[in-house]
């Protein structure tokens, strides 16, 4: 692990290979208010990568832009090796990356599987294939991996229920479900334990590791720590929009720094 000292000092970048994610000298102002100041963050392949920090730290920022969701002031998004910087959210899915939201975005009126199906839009057939009245091998394949998201966050039971019908917990899983049903390189979750009974936050840590047995790399941003000490191979703590420390879950939450950054003491 390496610190730079203070958070208010340069930014922390560890280098990784086989990366599947680098966030490189991030910078984003808003109307003069400096949210992400010259962020570096990289994320190695297979693996689950935490973003954490107090309120306003600006760890939703920083997934906004890696997501496509908001551009950088300055600095570079790469997907693969790939510059993504300037495509739209709906341009990096067929490049392999998803994510989830804090607020949910689910279609209340669907089914659970019908959500979960909506998230394959980007593989699914169009044009003139669309008006094909019978299901091919591939509408097939869509259908079993469909199901195989459902199975993996427990839905299965719920798939013929109305989304709005769930409580919380549920739905928050469907919204995973429904992104990881895109057939993801990396998946981008953001707070995905809020509103989850204690229970329900228990259930999804091994469901987060299942992500990556998929072959699924994974970004948290959670505040949960928990969680996070549960599933997470890195942690980036977050402080005043830089990077105050990077290292293992053991290193990052036992550090001084990140319990003055927490506790102000």
């Amino acid at each position: 692990m390496r610190s730079n000292g203070s958070f208010l000092g340069a930014p922390v970048a560890i280098v990784m290979t086989d990366r599947t994610l680098r966030a490189r000298n991030i910078t984003k102002q808003f109307d003069g208010v400096t949210a992400l100041a010259e962020v570096t963050l990289e994320v190695e392949r297979g693996s689950i990568h935490g973003i954490v920090g107090p309120n306003g730290a600006g760890k939703t920022t920083l997934l906004n832009v890696m997501s496509g969701f908001l551009p950088p002031t300055e600095g570079a998004v790469e997907l693969n090796g790939r510059d993504v910087t300037r495509l739209t959210p709906q341009k990096r899915v067929p490049l392999g990356l998803t994510r989830t939201f804090q607020n949910l975005r689910l279609f209340g009126g669907l089914t659970v599987r019908e959500n979960v199906l909506l998230g394959q839009h980007s593989r699914a057939r169009t044009g003139f294939l669309s008006l094909w009245p019978f299901p091919t091998a591939g509408d097939r394949e869509l259908d079993r991996e469909a199901d195989h998201a459902l199975g993996i966050f427990g839905l299965t039971e719920y798939r013929k229920r109305r989304a709005a019908t769930l409580p919380y917990g549920l739905q928050k899983q469907v919204e995973i479900a429904r992104a990881i049903s895109a057939k993801p390189k990396l998946l981008l979750m953001d707070e995905p334990a809020a509103g989850m009974t204690g229970q329900e936050r228990v259930e999804l840590v091994p469901r987060i590791r299942a992500l990556r047995d998929e072959g699924i790399t994974v970004v948290i941003v959670e505040h949960d720590m928990d969680v996070i000490a549960s599933v997470c191979d890195v942690v980036t703590v977050l402080n005043f929009g830089r990077v105050l420390i990077e290292g293992s879950p053991a290193e990052a939450l036992a550090s001084d720094e990140v319990r003055t950054a927490y506790l102000g003491t």
